[in-house]
């Protein structure tokens, strides 16, 4: 209730407007809700089977969750329920806290009966402790005082059962719900994020040295000053002045704006530029799709350790240490999960952010600090449906917070599903487009060729460098040994390295390309935006447009009006299937790509090129819609939800990495690698070390600068 009261003192106001609700109208059934649910959250831990577990003298799964408890205890229970429900403004309340407390641990409603557990449950409503409980949130709440309660026996099976009583709230619980306005679901949705951070914070801050209101004032009140930004923005201009398209993008006033502008452009400088007058006082998001771009973010722009940045995805650790940061251990301490409240910039996965959509930990954990903060979204073009629909969604639903989208290009239908989420809150997408000088420069040209080896030998003759992108793990390392048979030494980037051994790579092909001589690196889709190179060749599998478009930007990157660079060539091969984008069984996915390249011609394109032929090929009518939202539109549910589109796959330790994870000399993220599933192999007999699966030594065969494979 401490967490919960210093929450609100600090960010009641923020989390309402985020969420489009009046302070006027909310803030004291808010506020009341949040501080009731924090309550009356834990109630249901007074039982005997919870108590049992706790003294580590129970076996046996439980048989009804805490939570689900403290909701039926409050229903079933009329001087309880009277208690609470005569110290509510508005009577309908009492629903919303219910369901506040019952899913505080995003495990709700629960799947149905553990097996085993027992038929009768003993529940100390009369055991003093309890009543002590209730005294303190009298006081707290200005209520009268408590009823005096009995202990309870309630039956495990039968009609009269705890489950049946549970089935029954869920059927009347769906009813109400399917009742409520917009407003009152958006309501709800504060409330239950509200409360789960404050569990957190009530549960992991230290007890002893500091409050924990203190510490959760103390980190709510660090916000970006314009001194900070301003930094960022001259220690990357180096003197020069700012293009004009930086310069618009500061002067934006709409809500979301739309930066579109090709690879080199300075949209990321830009984006700091729009910050610099929408985020001073609040905190900024700069969201990135992969770990990698979200790396190479926070090393090129926040790794100065006075801007009071922060690195924000599941291998962080491992890649702050790779980049010679200290972080103090922070990041392995229980509060790592509320950094995101005293961090003014954060380079992270969009997945922090949208998370927040489905549910996900870190986004409810991070709810409080993301009410009042600004958003960069980078490269939104390379999110798949799902998570399109999730930012849909998302500027939908905190239709209060300021938000910078970024891509290269964008298909047309994408841009005008942006733009009617917007209108139907009343507002419009603000665009501004990359500078028209860059945009139209000349960059690639397409080849045919019959022998794409040939093309390589140039351009290793001619002292080039050159990048080959294949659709797949096994082509890649197929093309790596045919290289070798012809003489060519190669440098291999996918994504089925140990994660510790995968940044090496990356920082040996990044060196590589900024060194004097001839180098071919072969890599998968991973390459096209965590790579920040600019290649004299590109060869690259058929893929779809987005990709093809993203891997272009690989090439001739660097160059620029005042040194341009004469367009560099690329050759498109057909890969032998259309793996990981279809399957046999599946429509071919690459036929717009066809007709794209054919629209592109052979002659000299640019980026403007490319982007226009794109938006040509799209079929009028085709766009897509926000997506039902776990957080959202659940109700009381607040089990979490997929946020993007995936392909079968596990992750996989090496035996010895996982003996050594085992006796707690290495963190698992160092070692992790994530594999597809062929067919044929049966994993799910394999023992699990740190969530991840252990193969047999003959399963898979492992080099660190070739990465991983299945050995048949």
């Amino acid at each position: 209730m401490a967490a919960a009261q210093a929450l609100l003192d600090e960010t009641a106001e923020a989390q309402l407007s985020a969420l489009g609700l009046s302070a006027n109208a909310w803030k004291e059934r808010f506020c009341q809700a949040v501080l009731f649910s924090a309550l009356c959250h834990d109630l249901g831990k007074a039982n005997e089977q919870f108590q049992a577990m706790i003294r580590h003298q129970r076996q046996h799964p439980q048989a009804i969750r805490h939570e689900a408890l403290s909701l039926l205890l409050i229903l079933r229970e009329e001087p309880l329920k009277e208690w609470l429900s005569n110290a509510l403004e508005n009577p309908e309340d009492l629903h919303f806290l219910l369901w506040a407390a019952a899913g505080h641990h995003r495990k709700f409603p629960p799947d149905g009966q553990a097996p085993g557990t027992g038929i009768q449950l003993g529940v100390f409503l009369g055991h003093q402790d309890f009543q002590r409980t209730l005294c303190i949130g009298a006081r707290w709440l200005g209520l009268g005082s408590p009823p005096a309660l009995d202990d309870l026996s309630c039956r495990l099976t039968g009609s009269d059962s705890l489950h049946t009583h549970l089935r029954t709230a869920n059927r009347k619980a769906g009813s109400f719900w399917d009742s409520c306005s917009n407003e009152k679901r958006r309501f709800l949705a504060a409330t239950k994020a509200c409360l789960i951070a404050a569990d957190v914070a009530g549960s992991a801050l230290p007890k002893e040295g500091k409050k924990i209101s203190d510490w959760i004032r103390a980190a709510l009140k660090r916000r970006l000053t314009p001194n900070q930004l301003q930094t960022i923005i001259e220690d990357r201009l180096k003197g020069f002045p700012l293009r004009p398209f930086q310069e618009k993008l500061g002067k934006t006033t709409a809500r979301v704006v739309l930066a579109q502008a090709g690879c080199g452009s300075g949209k990321t400088l830009g984006a700091y530029v729009w910050a610099a007058q929408r985020a001073p006082g609040k905190r900024l998001f700069f969201s990135y799709p992969t770990t990698g771009t979200a790396t190479e973010g926070f090393r090129d722009y926040l790794i100065d350790p006075t801007l009071s940045a922060r690195l924000v995805h599941g291998r962080a650790a491992v890649d702050l240490e790779l980049l010679g940061v200290d972080d103090e251990g922070e990041l392995a301490d229980p509060l790592a999960a509320l950094d995101a409240w005293s961090t003014s910039i954060s380079s992270c996965t969009v997945d922090t952010v949208l998370g927040l959509i489905q549910n996900q930990r870190k986004g409810l954990y991070a709810w409080p600090a993301f009410s009042d903060s600004a958003f960069v979204f980078d490269e939104i073009h390379a999110y798949d449906d799902r998570l399109f629909s999730s930012l849909l969604r998302f500027l939908l639903t905190c239709r209060g917070v300021p938000c910078l989208l970024m891509t290269a290009s964008l298909p047309h239908g994408r841009f005008t599903a942006l733009s009617r989420v917007l209108l139907s809150l009343g507002e419009s997408l603000e665009t501004v487009s990359g500078p028209t000088d860059i945009e139209t420069l000349p960059r690639y040209q397409r080849f045919l060729s019959e022998d794409p080896w040939s093309l390589v030998e140039q351009c290793f003759r001619d002292n080039g460098k050159i990048l080959w992108v294949a659709n797949t793990v096994d082509r890649a390392l197929r093309f790596a040994e045919e290289a070798a048979r012809r003489g060519f030494q190669s440098l291999v980037y996918h994504s089925r390295f140990r994660y510790e051994d995968r940044v090496r790579q990356h920082g040996r092909i990044i060196s590589a390309f900024r060194e004097e001589h001839p180098t071919l690196v072969i890599a998968t889709q991973v390459a096209e935006m965590s790579l920040d190179l600019s290649a004299d060749l590109l060869v690259t599998d058929l893929a779809p447009v987005a990709a093809l478009i993203q891997r272009l930007g690989r090439l001739n990157r660097r160059s620029t009006i005042e040194n341009p660079i004469p367009p560099k060539p690329f050759l498109v091969i057909e890969p032998d299937r259309a793996a990981p984008y279809g399957s046999q069984d599946l429509p071919d996915p690459f036929v717009d790509s066809r007709l794209w390249l054919d629209s592109l011609g052979m002659k000299p394109v640019s980026q403007i090129d490319l982007a226009r032929s794109w938006d040509a090929l799209e079929p009028p009518g085709q766009q897509q819609l926000p997506c039902d939202s776990a957080w959202m539109d659940g109700g009381f549910e607040t089990s979490p939800r997929h946020l993007r589109e995936s392909a079968p796959g596990i992750a996989v330790l090496l035996p010895d990495d996982a003996t050594a994870v085992k006796r707690g000399t290495v963190d698992p993220a160092r070692v992790r690698i994530p594999m597809t599933i062929p067919r044929g192999i049966d994993w799910k007999n394999w023992p699990t070390v740190a969530f991840a699966r252990v193969p047999p030594c003959e399963q898979i065969s492992y080099d660190p600068e070739r990465g991983a494979k299945w050995s048949r």
